[in-house]
């Protein structure tokens, strides 16, 4: 499996706001426009992203073991 399927699978077990927030970063998408589609503030896309990211590389861990 590559690593695009991988990162794909990972984000697919992701709640939505966070699974939308990281294929929106990854597709281009401005702060402004992933803080409209989820309905939050442009200043709460930051600390979002990193929860996110967090999420994801717990999941990627466990998936490694």
């Amino acid at each position: 499996m590559s690593n695009d399927e991988q990162w794909q699978r990972a984000v697919d077990r992701l709640p939505f706001p966070y699974a939308a927030a990281l294929r929106l970063r990854a597709a281009g998408v401005s702060d402004e426009v992933i803080a409209e589609v989820l309905s939050i503030e442009v200043d709460a896309v930051g600390p979002l992203m990193r929860m996110a990211e967090a999420k994801l590389a717990a999941i990627r861990d466990g998936d490694r073991r």
